[in-house]
């Protein structure tokens, strides 16, 4: 299908624009002045037109659990997660069994190669179980366990070699050559879930450690004389860093401070949500965990937060509202930052000519209205949709 989507401030690389954009074949084709040229058009007057959201980290949504391990499960969290603007995502796993976790894995195999009808998933976050017991979080205590290249082995192999991120404690036996690891098979090591202190960061970046996992949040905390993970990696250029806005996990000030110390290239926005996204306050798991949702805050009967109900548009609009961030800084902390991490910036991130038409329209309320995932509308919200014209050629689009 061919659609000429028009009317919408449309986020560029070179900035905000008014410029129409046709998307054919999964891409776009043209922007700028777009004849219709057999296209269906989509007025978007009103609406800004951003490149579509990629979340590295989230567990659920919809009433469904990544740990299900079941492609009806992965497909529903994408289909949710659609509703607010995430075109591509990269679903999350916690501390299992090995046996769990090889059914985590044969979901994951299934959704890549399949598809969704939501957004794309691009690959598995194993999230633990190579984790430090002092941060635990939302966890089970009795899952983890020292670093093993062996098992990681076994998890890559059953899910297509489709292991993309994963979160592990740099401190414990065997990261750092589980790190090393990771980096040869084209994932990216995560730092979370630990009491690193600032020698034992650096050496984990040297081994080849690239981001942290939900920075401030179940890790060693920062003091003056030993500023441990927190310090190393707001000031340490080599890592980008991820981060929960929703103004729970992480305090207002908190956030500006990230933002201004990490800056907006190495600064990425992830949910970490559950599968309560879209419903109502009450009981919900995450994995086998039982957790209580109540006025939008996820715990464990302990009140250890526990995942989130966030979702990635509310994320870009609370990096704008707490740390002073322009919209198209948070935006790119939401899409370009993470394409570039998974080494996909060629394709995706920003709305650019040749790259997927991963594309979300939000109205003046940081409303989603539109997502489009590789050309395919998902989510449509009261717009206008008209049919196409034919009796045009190639040579009427204005490309610039």
């Amino acid at each position: 299908m061919r659609y000429k989507l028009r009317g919408a401030v449309v986020l560029t690389e070179k900035g905000r624009e008014r410029v129409d954009l046709l998307v054919e074949d999964g891409r776009i084709a043209a922007l700028g002045r777009v004849a219709a040229l057999a296209a269906k058009e989509i007025d978007l007057s009103g609406l800004t037109l951003l490149p579509g959201f990629i979340d590295i980290h989230l567990h659920g949504a919809g009433g469904k659990d990544t740990m299900e391990g079941t492609y009806q499960a992965l497909n529903k969290i994408a289909t949710t997660h659609a509703k607010h603007g995430t075109t591509a995502m990269i679903p999350a796993s916690v501390a299992a069994t090995h046996e769990e976790l090889l059914a985590v894995a044969e979901a994951i195999k299934t959704a890549v190669e399949k598809g969704t009808e939501g957004a794309k998933i691009l690959g598995w976050h194993i999230e633990g179980p190579y984790m430090n017991l002092e941060c635990l979080g939302a966890h089970r205590a009795e899952c983890l366990r020292s670093a093993s290249i062996k098992e990681t082995e076994e998890l890559s192999a059953a899910s297509g070699n489709n292991i993309k991120v994963m979160t592990l404690a740099p401190e414990i036996e065997g990261a750092l050559e589980l790190i090393g690891y990771l980096r040869s098979i084209g994932a990216v090591p995560s730092m979370g879930h630990t009491m690193a202190t600032v020698e034992q960061f650096d050496r984990a970046v040297t081994a080849g450690a690239m981001h942290t996992t939900h920075l401030f949040n179940a890790m060693r905390k920062f003091h003056h004389r030993e500023p441990g993970i927190i310090g190393a990696a707001l000031t340490d250029k080599r890592v980008t860093s991820e981060v929960i806005a929703d103004g729970i996990h992480v305090h207002p000030l908190a956030l500006k401070l990230f933002y201004q110390c990490k800056g907006p290239e190495r600064a990425l926005l992830v949910t970490d949500s559950i599968e309560a996204v879209d419903l109502n306050d009450g009981e919900y798991s995450l994995g086998s965990l039982k957790v209580i949702v109540k006025d939008g805050s996820a715990r464990l009967s302990d009140g250890t937060l526990a995942g989130s109900t966030l979702t990635m548009e509310k994320a870009v609009y609370n990096m704008i509202k707490y740390a002073g961030a322009s919209l198209e800084n948070a935006s790119w902390m939401a899409s370009l930052n993470p394409a570039k991490l998974l080494n996909l910036d060629y394709r995706k991130g920003s709305i650019a000519l040749g790259k997927d038409a991963d594309l979300v329209a939000i109205d003046d309320d940081f409303k989603v209205r539109l997502t489009m995932v590789e050309g395919n509308i998902i989510y449509k919200a009261s717009l206008a949709l008209h049919e196409p014209i034919t009796n045009l050629s190639t040579s009427d689009i204005c490309r610039k």
